[in-house]
């Protein structure tokens, strides 16, 4: 049996997908999953499944959802597969393997890797983990209360791409994984670790124009929205290619530092002095030390 909460909420069984229900008893049953071997109170299950204040019949029908959803767990022979809903008191709790839910899975691959110190094992299981993924976590049944509970993996999610992208990086892999990074970045264009590894891997590929304009897009932004400039590693990576360090073509030269360590993410409000952003086509002129020196 097998809980999927990476995307729309699904219960499989070898390859048949189960009928979970309408969206109150998937969102349930996700919350258990999410929960998986910790006990979950109703009133929290009431708390997350109502945008709006719940009904006084909220109880009961928590109660009902609860049933039903053993009911199908029983058909499809969750006992075989060690995995039930158990009522402690005024809580329940889903007991299985904490393997049968992607969600778990993908935390689990995800230390794997940080274990590791070969890249091609780290690359291997960081996929893995990512390939879990079919949308937002529970993308079907997440209500305004319930997203919070989403939130820690969907930075989780970015984070192993992150790290993904620098073993690959590490690995000489650039021309392969520029596509996936492009549309990425553009997704989130304020997470600066990543747009150092695009423009890593464009500028390795002969595309150094490319990634130079991908850095001013970015810079343009953050100035218009924050009155800053890109964080100062992203700033040394630019002038490294501007001066053609050839320390940049070799993968391993300093273990891309100019691209491993994460940085900051912008906020709302800019905090620091605002800097004075040039018209021109050229990146901003700071100093550029050599990217072997980067962030320790």
């Amino acid at each position: 049996m097998d809980f999927r909460l990476l995307g729309p909420v699904e219960v499989w069984t070898g390859p048949q997908r189960l009928d979970a229900g309408p969206r109150q008893q998937r969102l349930v049953l996700a919350i258990l999953a999410l929960r998986a071997n910790q006990v979950v109170p109703v009133d929290q299950l009431i708390a997350l499944t109502w945008a709006q204040a719940p009904p006084e019949s909220a109880r009961h029908s928590i109660q009902v959802r609860v049933s039903l959803l053993r009911a199908l767990l029983a058909d499809a022979g969750a006992d075989r597969d060690e995995v039930r809903i158990a009522t402690r008191g005024s809580t329940y709790v889903l007991q299985t393997d904490p393997q049968r839910v992607d969600a778990h899975r993908f935390r689990i691959l995800v230390n794997q890797a940080h274990a590791e110190h070969d890249d091609v094992a780290k690359a291997q299981l960081l996929r893995r983990a990512l390939e879990l993924w079919r949308g937002p976590p529970l993308a079907d049944v997440a209500t305004p209360h319930a997203e919070p509970l989403c939130h820690g993996l969907a930075e989780a999610r970015m984070l192993a791409l992150e790290d993904w992208a620098e073993a690959e990086l590490h690995l000489g892999r650039h021309d392969t994984i520029i596509q996936e990074l492009t549309e990425h970045a553009a997704q989130h264009p304020y997470r600066q670790r990543l747009l150092a590894q695009l423009m890593l891997a464009l500028h390795r590929a002969g595309r150094t124009s490319d990634a130079l304009a991908a850095y001013r897009r970015t810079r343009h932004l953050l100035f218009d929205e924050f009155g800053g400039d890109p964080q100062p590693q992203l700033q040394r990576l630019v002038g490294a290619m501007l001066r053609g360090d050839p320390a940049l073509d070799h993968p391993r030269a300093g273990r891309d530092r100019m691209t491993a360590a994460p940085v900051r993410r912008h906020r709302r409000r800019w905090r620091g002095r605002p800097r004075t952003i040039h018209s021109s086509d050229s990146p901003s002129a700071d100093p550029a030390p050599n990217p072997g020196d980067g962030e320790r």
